[in-house]
């Protein structure tokens, strides 16, 4: 399977910032919203990445924010949860 646009911005960027990368992501078509989780050992990529806002805080409001980074690929930010219903630049990456 060819990889997406944003399948290789991503991967590039865990590289990068060495963050595992499950192999779960490269099931399907990669969207431009992406959740970056840490654990005790190391950072993780969420394997299901989004094109929706209002997916990634349903998604941050039923599994957790704790100890997340949302990173925006198109605009190249990491973005910020109110715990409510908005996502707010945080840095540009």
């Amino acid at each position: 399977m060819v990889k997406s646009k944003y399948q290789l911005i991503i991967e590039a960027f865990c590289i990068k910032e060495n963050v595992t990368i499950p192999s779960g992501f490269y099931r399907h078509s990669a969207g431009h919203l992406a959740i970056i989780k840490s654990t005790d050992l190391n950072k993780q990529l969420v394997a299901r990445t989004w094109i929706k806002n209002a997916d990634v805080i349903n998604y941050l409001a039923n599994y957790g924010s704790n100890e997340c980074q949302v990173f925006d690929f198109k605009k190249g930010v990491e973005l910020a949860w109110n715990g409510a219903k908005l996502l707010t630049v945080k840095s540009d990456l």
